[in-house]
């Protein structure tokens, strides 16, 4: 029984020592395992950055080209007629006739509201009849007094008595003329407040006409902006409705800023022959603020903000390369790149956000436009406030103003 037991013991023991003996290989293979898996990690790690299984990123640039750059201000107003005036009868009555309707051109002296004149052309009549009579009654006078036959004094009743008749038939002639309302101006009427057969009084407004074939933007400019707007200064407006932006001209730029905002009244005459522009539309104005001669004009957008400085990204041979830029006036879609960039470098204007330097990219678009658009982009991207001159390459940014 006891060599039983110590067979068996012996057994247990080799038992023992042949599953630590297993179990040692094991111990040894999980680090290895471990370490093969993070050398794993690395490696994918760094084939992502520079491997051949490298993911690249699909990129838009933009090939840099050196150009002119305008900045302008913004002006905003509603354009009214430079001529407008609601016109009143200076003589009582009945109105007998209205020649133009509403919405009729009429030009200065044209009759609007004429009023019933019989009583009024009677009265003309007769003081126009006394006046030949005082004027006959003088040469006769006349005659006598240079043969002495009558005294100067009563040679001078009767030139004042002509005289008299003169001063009343001149009334009678203006009651006559006056109680048919004339246009003050070349216009349009653009109301009319009396109805035929309608007894007016003195005073009462009848009509009201505009001159709407030059209109006006009146606007408020800072203190900051008046100081670049001049008399005469050509000016860009655009409309709600029309197509195309019209022409028009600085006539008035305030001296004295208005006390309850600060700004100062700018006024912008535009001529309206056509009348395609109707009183009361708003309107944007773009004046010339100041120009920049060949400089790197760069999209905004394609700057990205890090830590205590600027920096965009450019593509060379394939790979995303960082440049630290220093930025310049910076109005619109556009900034003034002063330094970083050269002409001919292929700045990336999509895609730069994830970027980090020598990334592997692919360069999907090339823009068509300086804000780093593309013609398939959809409408109102950027392309609304900058254009630019294909012949010259002259481009014109928008400053936004108050």
């Amino acid at each position: 029984m006891a060599m039983k037991r110590s067979v068996a013991g012996t057994m247990g023991s080799a038992g023992a020592h042949s599953t630590g003996s297993a179990a040692l290989p094991a111990i040894l293979i999980l680090p290895a395992v471990l370490l093969a898996a993070g050398c794993s990690g690395k490696s994918a790690e760094s084939a992502e950055k520079s491997g051949p299984g490298e993911v690249p990123r699909n990129v838009r640039v933009l090939e840099i080209e050196r150009t002119d750059l305008t900045e302008y201000l913004e002006l905003t107003g509603v354009l009214e007629p430079v001529r407008g005036a609601d016109i009143s009868t200076e003589e009582g009555g009945v109105v007998a006739s209205v020649p133009h309707d509403k919405g009729a051109v009429v030009e200065k002296g044209w009759s609007l509201v004429v009023l019933d004149r019989g009583i009024l052309k009677a009265e003309m009549d007769a003081a126009q009849a006394e006046l030949t009579l005082r004027r006959f009654n003088e040469e006769k006078t006349k005659a006598l007094y240079d043969d002495d036959s009558v005294s100067g004094q009563e040679m001078l009743l009767v030139h004042t008595q002509h005289e008299e008749a003169k001063a009343k038939a001149e009334v009678a002639r203006l009651r006559f003329e006056r109680a048919a309302v004339g246009a003050p101006f070349s216009g349009i009427v653009a109301d009319r407040f009396v109805e035929l057969g309608e007894l007016v009084q003195p005073g009462a407004l009848v009509v009201r006409i505009v001159d709407p074939f030059t209109l006006k933007l009146s606007a408020a400019a800072t203190e900051a902006d008046v100081a670049w707007i001049e008399k005469g200064s050509a000016a860009r407006i655009g409309i709600e409705g029309v197509e195309e932006n019209v022409a028009g001209a600085v006539h008035w730029v305030g001296f004295e800023a208005d006390p309850r905002t600060g700004k100062f009244q700018v006024e912008i005459l535009v001529e309206n022959p056509k009348l395609r522009i109707r009183p009361g539309m708003l309107g944007r104005a773009r004046v010339e603020k100041r120009s920049h001669e060949d400089v790197v004009a760069i999209p905004r957008d394609a700057v990205v903000q890090a830590p205590g400085r600027e920096i965009v990204f450019v593509e060379e041979d394939g790979r995303a390369r960082r440049r630290d830029v220093k930025l310049g006036s910076d109005e619109g879609l556009l900034v003034v790149a002063l330094s970083g960039l050269a002409e001919g470098d292929r700045l990336i204007v999509r895609g730069q956000r994830d970027l980090t330097d020598g990334v592997k990219v692919i360069v999907q678009e090339t823009a068509d436009s300086r804000d780093g658009t593309i013609r398939s982009d959809p409408e109102g991207t950027g392309q609304a406030a900058e254009t630019a001159d294909e012949k010259t390459g002259r481009l014109e940014v928008e400053e936004r103003g108050p």
